[in-house]
């Protein structure tokens, strides 16, 4: 499972809609991670080397805030 820490912006492009696309898809992914690192177990969280503390931290970030990055 990928979890992305930051997600970099995507270019909106006005004239194809493109754009519009890409954000909703980054959006979703963003969402998506947050989610699914709420829901791993203690055991995940040591394999990934951080506390349930710092996931439930990471997982209640605004997604705009995330995006910003």
């Amino acid at each position: 499972m990928l979890i992305a820490r930051s997600l970099p912006f995507p270019a909106f492009t006005r004239s194809t809609g493109q754009g519009f696309g890409k954000l909703a898809r980054a959006v979703w992914r963003v969402v998506s991670t947050r989610r699914a690192l709420a829901d791993l177990d203690d055991r995940m969280l040591q394999d990934l080397g951080i506390s349930r503390a710092q996931a439930q931290f990471e997982a209640s970030k605004s997604i705009w805030a995330l995006l910003a990055k």
